[in-house]
């Protein structure tokens, strides 16, 4: 694409970005959305629900979008899971679809059953795969209703998303995303991204004379099969790649994320890498300076300085009601009422604290509602 195609294409809408979501549209909005040939980065201290939030936000939405308003988008993912593996992830998932599909959020308990003194227990991920207990301690079942449900959510969100997958654990019918689990280097990882790309389009190559006189080759352009083809990749977390060549674990974030920028201007791949921040945003000196303004910054992520650098957009999470950060007010909110009661008690606030194309910083308050996996915008 020259200067006056890419001016013909961003006319037509072609630069417009994918929603982030009805609970994120002020974020979506402030970044107009997710759009190719990005990264953007999240990190937040662990525990916050970053992974959680680019579920939402950068896979579920988006795809939701692509589906509903039949965009002309053949929408991919490639999600490197470090952490969580794919069946766990796939139960995350399906406790948001039935909520957005059947509006459940608690499940009803038989008559005599409580669980902490309760009749209801919260939709949770756990409770599908059978890990909460009742009152008297016995796993709590759901019923067939509930169970009748969850085969749709799975046969109509789940398998189209993630595939489908014999008893083994063998893939038999592709999805949306590629899960890859196994850790591999830097290389190995670029490697696969090179070979996933190859078997979707075509590279032209071209040779030079290096320093020491020898020709090399190297990948000038790449064109997809599909021109509508959009390919987001996940890295959760970066920095739970295996080391690259002895480096040390900045070395090797570092070395990813030089990777992944080349693959976002090769071939128009958008990269959203995960990673933690130190845990320098609660000691003395920096809630003395902060006080109740206090967020995660970009100094304060961890392993590398170089995220700043290769990012489009930079975002990072924080839960206020967090005890490390005694905090009675955010930004001049109230966090609690009269009564001591928390307003707003699933309370999280996302920064955007770097960008390359729009005003930083700016602060974005939500609900995150873990069980169920969804977000509200405040």
């Amino acid at each position: 694409m020259n200067f006056i195609e890419e001016f013909k294409f961003g006319q037509q809408g072609g630069n417009k970005g994918l929603p982030l979501g009805p609970g994120l549209h002020k974020l979506s909005r402030a970044i107009n959305g997710i759009q190719r040939k990005m990264m953007i980065g999240v990190a937040s201290p662990p525990k916050t629900g970053k992974s959680t939030f680019v579920d939402y936000a950068f896979i579920i939405q988006p795809y939701l979008a692509v589906l509903e308003q039949g965009l002309d988008i053949d929408l991919r993912f490639i999600y490197f899971s470090f952490e969580m593996d794919r069946v766990t992830k796939e139960f995350d998932f399906a406790v948001y679809f039935l909520f957005r599909d059947f509006g459940i959020t608690f499940y009803t308990l038989p008559m005599g059953v409580t669980h902490e003194g309760r009749d209801k227990v919260l939709l949770s991920s756990d409770l599908l795969r059978g890990r909460v207990l009742d009152d008297s301690g016995n796993i709590i079942k759901i019923d067939q209703d509930l169970k009748s449900k969850l085969e749709s959510v799975y046969e109509s969100r789940i398998v189209p998303l993630f595939g489908r997958y014999d008893s083994k654990g063998k893939k038999i019918a592709p999805g949306k995303i590629i899960f890859q689990e196994k850790i591999e280097n830097p290389t190995g990882l670029y490697n696969n991204l090179l070979k996933f790309a190859g078997s979707r389009g075509e590279f032209t190559y071209s040779t030079f004379t290096d320093a020491e006189g020898k020709r090399r080759q190297y990948r000038e352009t790449y064109t997809p099969n599909n021109p509508n083809e959009f390919v987001i990749v996940v890295y959760d977390t970066i920095r739970k790649i295996a080391p690259e060549r002895g480096f040390n674990t900045k070395q090797t974030v570092d070395k990813m994320l030089e990777y992944s920028t080349i693959l976002k201007k090769l071939c128009g791949y958008t990269f959203i890498p995960i990673i933690h921040i130190n845990r320098d945003l609660s000691n003395t000196n920096n809630m003395s300076y902060m006080k109740d303004r206090v967020y995660p910054t970009p100094e304060m992520i961890k392993d590398t300085g170089n995220i700043s650098e290769e990012c489009n957009h930079l975002l990072t999470l924080l839960n206020p009601h967090d005890d490390r950060f005694n905090l009675t007010t955010h930004f001049g909110q109230k966090l609690r009422d009269a009564s001591g009661n928390k307003i707003h008690p699933f309370l999280r606030t996302i920064h955007l604290v770097e960008s390359r194309q729009v005003v930083y910083p700016q602060h974005f308050r939500v609900q995150m509602y873990g069980n169920i996996k969804n977000f509200e915008q405040i």
